[in-house]
Protein backbone atom coordinates (compact mmCIF):
# COMPACT_ATOMS: atom_id res chain seq x y z
CA UNK A 1 0.00 0.00 0.00
CA UNK A 2 1.24 3.18 -1.09
CA UNK A 3 -0.92 5.82 0.90
CA UNK A 4 -3.17 4.75 3.98
CA UNK A 5 -5.76 3.11 3.34
CA UNK A 6 -8.22 0.46 4.64
CA UNK A 7 -7.60 -2.95 3.26
CA UNK A 8 -11.53 -2.84 1.98
CA UNK A 9 -9.71 0.87 -0.10
CA UNK A 10 -6.49 -1.01 -1.37
CA UNK A 11 -8.21 -4.25 -2.73
CA UNK A 12 -10.83 -2.03 -4.16
CA UNK A 13 -8.49 0.12 -5.90
CA UNK A 14 -6.23 -3.28 -7.54
CA UNK A 15 -9.29 -4.36 -8.39
CA UNK A 16 -10.30 -1.46 -10.49
CA UNK A 17 -6.69 -0.68 -12.13
CA UNK A 18 -7.01 -4.60 -13.35
CA UNK A 19 -9.98 -3.38 -14.49
CA UNK A 20 -11.68 -7.07 -12.74
CA UNK A 21 -15.37 -6.88 -11.67
CA UNK A 22 -16.67 -7.70 -7.87
CA UNK A 23 -17.65 -10.94 -9.59
CA UNK A 24 -14.38 -12.49 -11.08
CA UNK A 25 -12.60 -11.15 -8.59
CA UNK A 26 -14.81 -12.92 -5.72
CA UNK A 27 -14.96 -16.13 -7.41
CA UNK A 28 -10.95 -16.09 -8.31
CA UNK A 29 -11.21 -15.44 -3.98
CA UNK A 30 -13.51 -18.31 -3.85
CA UNK A 31 -15.98 -15.62 -1.42
CA UNK A 32 -19.03 -14.57 -2.75
CA UNK A 33 -19.57 -11.28 -4.59
CA UNK A 34 -21.64 -9.67 -1.75
CA UNK A 35 -18.98 -10.58 0.85
CA UNK A 36 -16.36 -8.81 -1.65
CA UNK A 37 -18.63 -5.92 -1.89
CA UNK A 38 -18.78 -5.86 2.29
CA UNK A 39 -15.17 -6.05 2.12
CA UNK A 40 -14.45 -3.51 0.00
CA UNK A 41 -16.98 -1.17 1.78
CA UNK A 42 -15.44 -1.88 5.38
CA UNK A 43 -19.04 -3.55 6.13
CA UNK A 44 -17.25 -7.06 6.76
CA UNK A 45 -13.41 -7.94 8.14
CA UNK A 46 -11.66 -9.54 5.61
CA UNK A 47 -11.01 -13.31 5.77
CA UNK A 48 -7.40 -13.53 6.78
CA UNK A 49 -7.48 -16.90 5.03
CA UNK A 50 -7.87 -15.02 1.44
CA UNK A 51 -4.98 -12.76 2.05
CA UNK A 52 -2.19 -15.66 0.45
CA UNK A 53 -4.92 -15.76 -3.27
CA UNK A 54 -5.04 -11.98 -2.77
CA UNK A 55 -1.31 -12.06 -2.67
CA UNK A 56 -1.02 -14.38 -6.24
CA UNK A 57 -3.67 -12.50 -8.11
CA UNK A 58 -2.33 -9.14 -7.30
CA UNK A 59 1.54 -9.79 -7.45
CA UNK A 60 1.82 -8.53 -3.85
CA UNK A 61 4.25 -9.79 -1.29
CA UNK A 62 1.82 -11.65 1.40
CA UNK A 63 4.11 -10.60 4.18
CA UNK A 64 3.48 -7.22 3.59
CA UNK A 65 -0.06 -8.11 3.19
CA UNK A 66 -0.36 -9.51 6.53
CA UNK A 67 1.19 -6.53 8.19
CA UNK A 68 -1.39 -4.50 6.63
CA UNK A 69 -4.08 -6.76 7.65
CA UNK A 70 -3.00 -7.15 11.36
CA UNK A 71 -2.62 -3.40 11.52
CA UNK A 72 -5.83 -2.69 10.45
CA UNK A 73 -7.01 -5.20 13.34
CA UNK A 74 -5.04 -3.15 15.88
CA UNK A 75 -5.82 0.06 14.50
CA UNK A 76 -9.49 -0.66 14.82
CA UNK A 77 -9.26 -1.52 18.17
CA UNK A 78 -7.45 1.29 19.49
CA UNK A 79 -8.83 4.38 17.23
CA UNK A 80 -11.08 5.44 19.98
CA UNK A 81 -8.62 6.16 22.78
CA UNK A 82 -6.41 9.23 22.96
CA UNK A 83 -3.24 7.68 23.86
CA UNK A 84 -2.16 5.05 21.02
CA UNK A 85 1.74 5.55 21.64
CA UNK A 86 1.04 4.64 25.10
CA UNK A 87 -1.33 1.56 24.34
CA UNK A 88 1.84 0.56 21.13
CA UNK A 89 4.55 0.82 23.80
CA UNK A 90 2.81 -1.54 26.36
CA UNK A 91 1.25 -3.84 23.70
CA UNK A 92 4.78 -4.31 22.12
CA UNK A 93 5.66 -4.87 25.66
CA UNK A 94 3.50 -7.55 26.12
CA UNK A 95 4.18 -8.98 23.00
CA UNK A 96 7.85 -9.41 23.75
CA UNK A 97 6.70 -10.82 26.97
CA UNK A 98 4.68 -13.67 25.83
CA UNK A 99 7.05 -14.28 22.76
CA UNK A 100 9.62 -14.84 25.64
CA UNK A 101 7.47 -16.94 27.87
CA UNK A 102 6.34 -19.19 24.38
CA UNK A 103 10.26 -19.94 23.97
CA UNK A 104 10.68 -21.26 27.54
CA UNK A 105 8.13 -23.58 27.64
CA UNK A 106 9.13 -24.74 24.34
CA UNK A 107 12.02 -25.68 26.26
CA UNK A 108 10.41 -27.97 28.68
CA UNK A 109 11.20 -31.99 28.50
CA UNK A 110 9.24 -34.33 29.93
Amino acid sequence: MATIETIGDYIHRLRTEKNLTLTKLAAALDIDQSTLSKIENRKRNIPKDILPKLADIFNIDIKNLEREYFSEIIAEIIYPQEDTQELFKLAEEKAKYLRNKNQQQGKLVF
